[in-house]
């Protein structure tokens, strides 16, 4: 994803957001973020580690109940 399409993302959620409260904490984040910005000494590998995290699909290691249950039955006392 290219730093601008990105940007388009983030754009396009914070305009589909009516809660206030959301708003108010994402400000602070993004404020608190760019003041340290200076401060994170992060390599190039594990920032950019951090970047394909973070593109990663937020179910990406979600399991169905079935597959829970089958994970772990070996637990469960009969």
């Amino acid at each position: 994803m290219t730093i601008q399409q990105r940007q388009s993302h983030l754009i396009e959620q914070i305009t589909q957001l009516k809660d206030e409260q959301i708003l108010i904490l994402l400000e602070h984040d993004l404020v608190k973020l760019l003041q340290e910005k200076n401060e994170i000494h992060l390599s190039e590998i594990d920032l950019k580690e951090l970047i394909v995290l973070a593109d990663e699909p937020d179910d990406k290691d979600t399991v169905t109940d079935i597959e829970y249950k089958q994970a772990t039955d070996k637990w469960r006392i009969k």
